[in-house]
């Protein structure tokens, strides 16, 4: 009789053990054929239930700074009938990461830069300097995504400040710059076996800009005299675009991206014309990492 009731109990523990590898060998399978993003996963048994809540894609952020080199056009009749040509420089640093919005389809982007530009006018003896501060946030939605190309259309906000200086003006040397707008964003990749390469477009819609009337000196503005220096900015008086494409180049261990930076910005305000057009060489290194979700805080003396 012991005998029979301890085989009868090794058989019940065998029959447990293997049930229990089954249970595990389905759970395992479920996951590697389960599609990003996932939903919830609830796996039954006839004495086991069990949910699976944390499965979920990577929210990976791409860090790069960028540095750029190119050519430089400058016209404001504020300061000069003339153009301005010669090189510009700039740094910019751009975030990309991927959010659980709209269902892991939305991409938020961040960039901050600056630029200088530095140009002589056709006789060469006057010269324009320009300084210009550029902050953007938005991001895109993604209309087409595979494992091979993704398209997404969205938006920016912008805000830029900056200043041309002229060095040979004596009552107005200096026409400073103010603007922020919506842009409308396309951006689209392909990613090849050893490359990807990614073009983005980006043009404002609507916003508003600083201006002074023809012939306003920043001290009559200083004094008090500030009417219509703030102005609605759209397509009518301000027309711009921003032309961004890359290549990022797998090179050992690292990445490296490089690229084109057209940037190409003009408005008519006042009776007063501007542009200001770039074309730049970019290099950078993109760092990618991984959000994690923190935890909530708590008191480890209690």
């Amino acid at each position: 009789m012991k005998k029979r009731n301890l085989c009868l109990t090794f058989l019940t523990v065998a029959l447990l053990f293997f049930d229990s590898l089954n249970l595990f060998a389905q759970v395992d399978s479920i996951i590697s054929k389960n599609t990003y993003p996932p939903e919830k996963l609830i796996i039954q048994t006839d004495t086991v239930s069990i949910t699976n809540t944390a499965y979920a894609l990577p929210l990976t952020t791409n860090n790069t700074w960028m540095f750029g080199f190119g050519t430089a056009n400058m016209y404001d009749t504020y300061l000069s009938p003339l153009k301005y040509k010669g090189y510009s420089i700039r740094i910019f640093n751009e975030k990309m990461r991927r959010t659980t919005w709209f269902n892991y389809r939305f991409d938020k982007q961040q960039i901050f830069g600056f630029e200088f530009s530095k140009g002589d006018n056709p006789a060469k003896n006057a010269t324009d300097y320009w300084f210009l501060l550029d902050y953007r946030l938005g991001g895109h939605y993604r209309i087409i995504q595979n494992n091979n190309f993704r398209l997404g259309i969205g938006g920016l906000w912008d805000i830029d400040l900056g200043v041309l200086y002229n060095d040979r003006n004596g009552n107005n040397p200096a026409s400073a710059r103010f603007y922020s707008n919506f842009n409308a964003s396309v951006m689209a990749s392909y990613k090849l076996s050893r490359f990807a390469i990614r073009w983005q477009l980006d043009s404002p819609l609507m916003g508003m800009l600083f201006s002074p009337r023809y012939g306003q000196s920043y001290y009559e503005i200083s004094l008090g005299n500030s009417a219509k220096i703030v102005n609605f900015a759209s397509l009518h008086n301000q027309r711009a675009l921003r032309n961004y494409i890359t290549v990022d180049v797998p090179v050992n261990k690292y990445i490296i991206r490089v690229g084109y930076l057209g940037s190409y910005y003009q408005t008519k305000v006042h009776n007063i014309l501007t542009h200001h057009y770039t074309n730049s060489f970019v290099i950078g290194f993109p760092i990618e990492g991984v959000k994690i979700k923190r935890e909530k805080a708590r008191n480890i003396y209690w």
